[in-house]
């Protein structure tokens, strides 16, 4: 598109836009679609999302990755997903990403060094895990406790143990959701 646009070919970037927009917008509805059929599965889902409206004005990281950024459209994401979700009575939360990368999802100990890029290490109980696991923990924690829901210490949960035991050391290790994930348990 871009190479279009810098060539002066108005008339084909017209062509092409309409095309691309369909295109990510199916996308995001078959993506949206497959978030809500994986959740419904689940007991008691709940959909949460990090808040990212001021994600915008804080990226610079060059040129072509800012590009690559502005474009990701985010927010129709969620949008698709909570309606569809709401369709199913699923309900969706956004919550504020601070710190959930650096907090420990075991312990609750929030320090910068926990994270080194995609290892995450407590510095106060040890646990390891991949970065972004670690937070996707916290983010649902962040929003079950948004939705008012009771929820226990997540050390106690024995999913929680097997999946932090399968984890451990293993940072590049694919996720493994079925089996041992088997949702929140009221």
């Amino acid at each position: 598109r871009k190479r279009v646009q810098n060539a002066g070919k108005d008339s084909i970037h017209d062509t092409l836009k309409g095309r691309e927009e369909r295109f990510v917008r199916d996308r995001l509805h078959k993506v949206s679609r497959h978030i809500v059929e994986w959740s419904s599965q689940f007991e008691k889902p709940c959909i949460v999302f990090e808040d990212l409206k001021e994600m915008r004005d804080s990226i610079d990281y060059g040129t072509r990755m800012n590009r690559r950024l502005h474009h990701l459209p985010f927010r129709a994401l969620q949008f698709y997903t909570s309606y569809k979700g709401s369709f199913r009575g699923i309900p969706t939360a956004w919550i504020n990403p601070e710190y959930t990368s650096q907090r420990c999802p075991m312990c609750g100990h929030t320090e910068r060094a926990n994270r080194n890029k995609k290892r995450f290490k407590c510095r106060s109980c040890g646990h390891q895990d991949h970065s972004d696991r670690g937070a996707s923990v916290n983010i649902a924690v962040k929003g079950i406790k948004k939705l008012d829901w009771n929820v226990p210490a997540l050390n106690s949960l024995p999913v929680v143990r097997k999946v932090r035991r399968q984890a451990s050391g293993a940072v590049d290790a694919p996720t493994v959701t079925h089996p041992t994930a088997q949702g929140y348990q009221a």
